[in-house]
């Protein structure tokens, strides 16, 4: 079954949003909505009409939605902000969407330069009539490449959750998985606490849909701090520099006068709105580092070129 792309579930979330906003029943809303495939939006409609939740019928339709974006769903659903939760996830996926383009148009020249370098310092043997070694040549270049492309893109389909892993020891993409999932945290437990779930379930769910290592150590504490009877707060400042900067005075505050949702529901927007920054920095310095190697490579093959001719010319006038 194939998935369903990020700009299309996009198109069906605010589709589906404009149809709640303006008053259709949730049926009536996945039927007028378009972009979804058939069976799907088949399945959706026959869960609404028998009474089933967003959350659960959102997950039994199998679409790419990820447990973060489900939890979220889940938790604004029962808070009575779920066309709010569909916008927000419908612009993270096209933000998505549109990092990718831009990372695959900026990788296609260095690629591209780096094949015609590869032919073009072959060509040598051509002209001697060696057409096997100007194919082994080129190819000693070419075929790694494609090697190495073909076996990060296998990994990152037989193994998902491995891309993520890796992203967090990378430059660049370290700092935006930080940001995105605080800010899905932040989200998760903003929708929790406003649907009136209680403090020690929210963080529960909020640790599980941001899936972080760091973020796991941080919600133990916060849950002990529960069961002891003591502030989050307080626990959060405890953990020091292992939490997120500015969120112990934040939740803090959200305590104190009665506006945690809110403070939270800031706070994700202020974390996606980094994550996006760094992410646009990833697109743009990931292609530079490559292609900054292909010059380098060019450069390399241009003085060895230089240098044989050379010779070869030291050799005559010998």
């Amino acid at each position: 079954m194939a998935t369903l792309s990020d700009k299309n579930l996009a198109d069906w979330l605010e589709q589906v949003a404009d149809g709640l906003d303006a008053g259709l029943q949730a049926s009536n809303a996945v039927g007028l909505a378009k972009r979804l495939p058939a069976d799907k939006s088949d399945s959706l409609e026959a869960a609404f009409q028998n009474g089933e939740a967003w959350g659960d019928s959102l997950e039994f339709a199998s679409l790419s939605l990820s447990y973060a974006e489900l939890s979220i769903l889940k938790a604004s659903d029962l808070s009575g902000r779920l066309p709010v939760a569909m916008r927000r996830i419908a612009t993270a996926r096209r933000e998505r969407a549109k990092v990718k383009r831009r990372m695959m148009l900026a990788l296609a020249y260095p690629l591209f330069l780096l094949h015609f370098a590869a032919l073009v310092f072959s060509i040598t043997y051509l002209v001697d009539g060696d057409v096997s070694a100007f194919f082994v040549s080129a190819g000693m270049v070419i075929v790694p490449v494609w090697l190495l492309i073909l076996f990060l893109v296998a990994g990152a389909r037989l193994f998902p959750g491995s891309a993520t892993s890796v992203m967090r020891y990378m430059p660049f993409f370290s700092g935006y998985r930080w940001s995105w999932e605080v800010g899905t945290m932040c989200e998760v437990l903003a929708a929790g606490f406003a649907a009136g779930m209680n403090v020690r379930q929210t963080w529960e769910i909020a640790a599980k849909a941001a899936d972080s290592p760091k973020l796991y150590r941080l919600t133990d504490a916060m849950l002990e701090a529960i069961s002891n009877g003591n502030k989050v707060s307080q626990a959060i400042a405890n953990c020091g520099k292992r939490a997120p900067k500015g969120l112990a005075q934040l939740y803090r505050s959200g305590e104190e006068t009665g506006t945690l949702a809110e403070n939270l529901d800031a706070a994700a927007k202020r974390y996606f709105a980094d994550a996006k920054s760094r992410l646009v920095l990833a697109s743009v310095a990931y292609p530079t580092i490559v292609l900054l190697g292909i010059f380098g490579y060019v450069g390399y093959k241009i003085v060895s070129w230089f240098g044989n001719y050379y010779d070869e010319l030291s050799k005559i006038n010998g």
